[in-house]
């Protein structure tokens, strides 16, 4: 019966991971239909300015696949590529 509950527990928690994804995702096209195209931007500049403020208290381990202090780097360029394309672009 263990095997069986472990099994379970198991698939149960890879139902849960896979929640999570689709939890990112859902997040990320809300985000869309809110921003439209502004999208990028957006997104690039909030996480550009939260990571920013996290560092400021100290938390230095991010769940971002780029890692410290590259995924700041990267999104404030992202942005600021994206303000050119969008404002400054003629």
């Amino acid at each position: 019966m263990n095997d069986a509950h472990a099994a379970s527990d198991a698939r149960l928690q890879r139902g849960y991971d896979v929640e999570g994804w689709a939890f990112t995702f859902c997040k990320a096209a809300s985000l869309a239909l809110i921003f439209e195209r502004y999208t990028l931007l957006a997104t690039a500049g909030i996480a550009t300015v939260l990571y920013l403020v996290a560092a400021g208290y100290g938390v230095r381990d991010w769940r971002c696949w780029v890692k410290h202090p590259w995924v700041t780097i990267a999104l404030a360029a992202i942005a600021g590529w994206q303000v050119w394309l969008l404002f400054l672009r003629r």
